[in-house]
């Protein structure tokens, strides 16, 4: 799988896609007005069926890779799993292009030249289709309508944190301005007022002059996401959660000034790390906030905005614990497949950091750098993400009965996504990693616990851990 594995259906296309590649001349329009707290409104009138329609297929692409898989790996469960789990959620990104409501809110005014790019990027492309996949867990606990909904929170969410994050990795800021920066953008999606126009100000103020122009797509995000977050039946109660994961996303990716030039300091990013909360005791620094600078953790609580239950506090911890995991094994792949482009970006990233040794933690510069590391390290080092791989399934499968075996696909998804790139996909490491993974998904899949149940809706959780006390 050096290259993507197309059929007829996208034989033709090329990375980085633009909207061109798929759909010509489907753009949204809309009409920005002035309100009478002298904010804007705005109102669409078409869909982003471009934007939508590469996922669709990017998705249907990665299923074919991931079927193939099965040909090599036994990974304990048949591949038909993965055909139901692809058709259902290409069959849900129909339902968003087909609705009425099928915007995702961004002004086509925004989604010009270099900014339509970003939008469309393939990162930005491939970790979206990832957030939708995520639809799957809750399929059968949400209703068809509001899995619309709850997917365009999804990629909205993942657009607007996604572009944040290449602009801390891509800019020259410090600490204190890059914690700044994250803080100023999150704690809106959540505040109980916002207006655009006083946030753009202040956004423009703090980026850095290469990405003030990327302004107007933040603003627009985060008034798309806001707005839909704040109208779903359970938003509003889940708003303290979603605080709590961000605020340790923010302080982990703050942390990651420490891995880059000039402010490289690498005992004191692996000391920051080890002050994070995670599920079990033997995770040393680097693999405790390897869990917390990814936030699939934060999307699975848009499928729980319209759930029809809630679920009990045991559950809901469980679920949390599956997916701090589940963020581990993306942070850790997503290092692997980037070492050398973050060398050369002046990045001392977590692979090079478990594997490199005490030359490594007296690093004061990153570019430039040339690290001795054998088959052996990457062996070693994706063996261990595999067995997070294997606490993800065993804390999941505590959480609720998973009959249609949605995390062990997504075990199987998630390399596929994360080894890809604009030039194809990584099979060496791809094949590596999934043989590591392969004997310890048998294992996890041969036991079932049973099930943690879940409880009415309006049932007060009970739970001891609030947003500040488990925050770091």
């Amino acid at each position: 799988m050096v290259s993507f594995w197309y059929d007829s259906e996208v034989s033709a296309v090329t990375f980085p896609m633009t909207p061109a590649t798929f759909v010509e001349g489907q753009v949204s329009v809309m009409r920005t007005d002035i309100g009478p707290d002298g904010c804007e409104q705005s109102n669409a009138n078409a869909g982003e069926a471009d934007h939508l329609e590469l996922i669709r297929r990017l998705l249907h692409q990665y299923g074919k890779v991931a079927e193939s898989l099965f040909d090599y790996h036994d990974f304990g469960f048949p591949r038909e799993i993965v055909r139901h789990h692809i058709a259902n959620v290409e069959a849900e990104i129909r339902r968003l292009q087909a609705s009425d409501n099928g915007t995702l809110g961004i002004p086509d005014e925004i989604l010009q030249s270099e900014i339509r790019d970003v939008w469309n990027s393939k990162k930005n492309l491939r970790y979206a289709a990832g957030a939708i996949m995520i639809s799957s867990r809750f399929h059968n606990e949400v209703r068809p309508e509001d899995r619309v909904r709850a997917m365009r929170l999804k990629i909205l969410y993942e657009a607007f944190v996604d572009t944040i994050d290449d602009v801390i990795d891509s800019g020259g800021y410090n600490f204190a301005d890059a914690l700044d920066l994250m803080r100023h953008c999150l704690r809106f999606l959540t505040a109980p007022t916002f207006c655009p126009r006083d946030f753009r100000e202040e956004l423009f103020a703090r980026l850095s002059p290469e990405h003030r122009p990327l302004t107007g797509l933040l603003t627009a995000l985060a008034a798309a996401f806001r707005e839909q977050f704040r109208a779903s039946p359970h938003g509003r109660s889940l708003v303290g959660e979603l605080d709590r994961l961000q605020e340790n996303w923010i302080l982990g990716e703050a942390y990651t000034m420490y891995q880059k030039d000039p402010t490289l300091d690498v005992n004191a990013f692996v000391a920051a790390g080890s002050q994070f909360p995670c599920p079990d005791k033997d995770l040393n620094g680097w693999e405790r906030i390897s869990g917390w600078i990814s936030h699939t953790a934060a999307v699975t609580l848009f499928d729980l905005c319209y759930a029809n239950s809630m679920m009990s506090p045991e559950a809901f911890d469980a679920h949390m614990n599956a997916w701090f995991y589940f963020d581990a094994v993306v942070t850790l792949l997503n290092n692997v497949m980037d070492l050398w482009p973050d060398i050369e970006g002046g990045i001392a990233n977590i692979f090079l950091i478990a594997r490199g040794g005490e030359e490594v933690r007296g690093l004061r510069q990153a570019r430039g750098y040339r690290p001795t590391l054998s088959m052996k390290d990457y062996e070693a080092f994706l063996g261990r993400t595999a067995e997070f791989a294997r606490r993800n399934l065993a804390y999941a499968r505590t959480s609720f009965e998973d009959t249609d075996s949605f995390y062990p696909f997504l075990a199987v998804m998630a390399p596929i996504v994360m080894f890809a790139d604009e030039t194809g996909i990584r099979e060496d490491m791809l094949h590596a990693y999934l043989r590591a993974l392969a004997p310890l998904m048998r294992q996890e899949l041969a036991t079932r616990p049973p099930p943690i149940p879940t409880i009415p809706l309006g049932t007060h959780s009970g739970r001891t851990r609030s947003a500040h006390t488990a925050s770091s």
